[in-house]
């Protein structure tokens, strides 16, 4: 089986990122904002060089498996280092993987970050779009995807979306690191209210903190974007 953690800077420091893409997205969505020293992403399967590999029934299998290949890649000393971040179903993944790095380790990541994300708790699963034409709309809208792979896209995008639509949350216990919330203040995410921000906090017993950034969904992942990214990550 292909690994799904790919490294995507080389260096190493102090404290090591982990990326965990959007639906539709791969580790290529996310190498634009790769710029700082020990940055990971995870390929999900289905995609790239994974593309052969069996697709996850759910999103809490998908996370499972990320989860086994953290634990046993890095350790319970390389998992206190890490910040799991996760853009827009990313966010669901990260999460689900911090409560089950604990029960594997007995450790949890440095610190959770969740951009472009609703809530758990503020959720409404049947609202997520499945027709092509309404997924077609949500590539157009993020404009990360290339025209050439538009197709290919749409399918990666389709098969995340139902993952979406069956995931109904976890448990309400929170963690207990850190968590950071991030949203576009553009962002139909924020529709005008904390779902995607403040609604966050009753998600860790931790340090908390909640940021508009400017911009729409997910533009934190496209070109120039970079500098500002890490700009709020390390403020």
């Amino acid at each position: 089986m292909t690994p799904a953690l790919r490294q995507l800077s080389t260096a190493e420091g102090e404290r090591r990122y982990l990326f965990l893409p959007p639906a539709g997205g791969s580790v290529g969505t996310l190498r634009e904002i790769a710029t700082a020293d020990a940055v990971w992403g995870a390929e999900y399967p289905g995609r790239g060089d994974r593309i052969a590999e069996r697709l996850p029934a759910t999103l809490e299998e998908l996370a499972e498996r990320l989860t086994l290949e953290f634990v046993e890649r890095f350790g319970e000393n390389g998992v206190t280092k890490t910040m799991l971040i996760g853009f827009s179903m990313g966010a669901f993944v990260a999460l689900e993987m911090t409560r089950r790095v604990f029960t594997y380790c007995g450790a949890e990541p440095a610190t959770l970050v969740v951009v472009g994300a609703i809530a758990p708790h503020r959720r409404r699963p049947s609202a997520y779009p499945q027709t092509d034409e309404a997924l077609t709309r949500l590539l157009d809208r993020d404009g990360l995807v290339p025209p050439e792979v538009r197709d290919y896209a749409l399918d990666l995008l389709r098969g995340d979306m139902a993952l979406m639509e069956k995931y109904r949350g976890p448990a309400e216990v929170p963690v207990s690191c850190p968590l950071i919330a991030l949203c576009g203040a553009d962002d139909p995410a924020r529709a005008a209210t904390d779902d995607a921000t403040g609604a966050w906090r009753r998600w860790t017993t931790g340090p908390f903190r909640a940021e508009l950034v400017p911009g729409g969904h997910l533009d934190l992942l496209k070109p120039g974007h970079g500098s500002a990214f890490w700009h709020v990550i390390e403020r």
